[in-house]
């Protein structure tokens, strides 16, 4: 069976230059990893230059019974770039809105005890805010449609004192261990309202519950950098499933030492063994994600596909994001298997040159 071992996470991710790698019950009181020395080779660059090089995101996946949703955030200092995206899934019908923001000195907050990623705008408002202090987790949001689009408006709570809350962070090498990448990831219920209001209709308003999968990443990127991600949050008879499935060309060489795979079943966290995600069907048909410790075994049928590329200045991604059912079998730490069928997520796959 396989095990990683877990630490206290650390008061500081960098320390006298050296990123502090490991895999870390809990939260540290920030996602900084600026200062690391020389993470580009023998240059003698000072460290405020090879800090702009860290890119920062963050997705926050909601999973009700009427609707299942991501929100997005990409973080490159001279430039913001945020998305909403959602489905209802007894209609299929997709809602997709978008934001870009200008320069400013941090979109997406580094402190984990309190923060907040904001996107201002006139017709789109985008807010997710965590207290740890409170014990709560917010999203907000009121986006303006159009001909096509209905206006939006959530507004999302998720409380820290749940029983089924659990919070995991890491520190990978990226993929070297000269770079660094940290990944904060965390799961709760929700609860909240969410409303659509077209032209010339009445609005409908929905009260929601359900859960949601919290991930921030911060990284020494490549100027190019691929990725497959799996990210599911929901329940399973009486228990509370989420998990969150990464591999991209950031992964460290070592994988069974380090990476950010991870299961919660309850608010018991399992680490997971390093992962392949193929696509032999094609990027439409099944996907497939195992690894070979026998702990994921899982295949992924898409039903609705949102492709989009974004280009803005320096930043030029191609990306899908895929609402679909998980079908078969997840193994915790201790042996347990978790059966899945029909079981809602999303996967993206992403190309994103800098």
């Amino acid at each position: 069976m396989y095990s990683r071992q877990m630490t206290p996470p650390p008061e500081k991710l960098v320390h006298h230059g050296k990123p502090v790698f490991g895999s870390f019950d809990g939260i540290p009181p920030s996602l900084d990893i600026c200062g690391v020395y020389r993470p580009f080779g023998v240059l003698p660059l000072p460290t405020f230059i090879t800090d702009l090089r860290i890119r920062s995101s963050l997705v926050y996946i909601f999973n009700t019974d009427e609707y299942i949703g991501v929100v997005s955030f990409l973080d490159l200092k001279i430039l913001g770039h945020g998305e909403v995206l959602f489905w209802n899934k007894q209609t299929g019908r997709k809602y997709v809105y978008h934001t870009t923001t200008g320069p400013r000195r941090r979109l997406i907050s580094k402190n984990t005890r309190q923060g907040t990623c904001i996107s201002f705008g006139h017709r789109r408002y985008i807010r997710i805010g965590w207290d740890r202090g409170k014990q709560v987790m917010s999203f907000v949001c009121n986006l303006k449609g159009d001909s096509v689009r209905p206006d939006v408006a959530a507004a999302l709570k998720s409380d820290f004192d749940h029983g089924t809350f659990r919070a995991f962070s890491v520190v990978l090498p990226a993929p070297t261990m000269r770079r660094c990448k940290a990944v904060w990831t965390m799961t709760s219920p929700l609860q909240g309202s969410l409303s659509l209001h077209a032209k010339n209709q009445q609005p409908v308003s929905n009260n929601l519950q359900g859960s949601v999968l919290f991930k921030s990443v911060r990284s020494y990127n490549k100027l190019r950098t691929r990725s497959r991600e799996a990210w599911a949050a929901g329940q399973i008879g009486e228990k509370t499933v989420a998990f969150s499935i990464c591999s991209s060309s950031l992964d460290a060489v070592n994988p069974d030492t380090y990476n950010e795979n991870v299961l919660f079943v309850d608010g018991e966290l399992t680490p997971l063994p390093p992962v392949k995600i193929t696509l032999p069907f094609g990027i439409k048909g099944k996907w497939i994600i195992q690894d070979t410790e026998n702990m994921v075994d899982l295949s992924f049928t898409p039903i609705s596909d949102h492709s989009r590329i974004v280009s803005i200045m320096v930043l030029r991604a191609q990306k899908h994001i895929m609402y679909g059912t998980f079908e078969g079998m997840l193994k915790t730490k201790d042996g347990r298997e978790i059966p899945l069928k029909d079981f809602s997520g999303m996967v993206r796959k992403q190309l994103m040159r800098l």
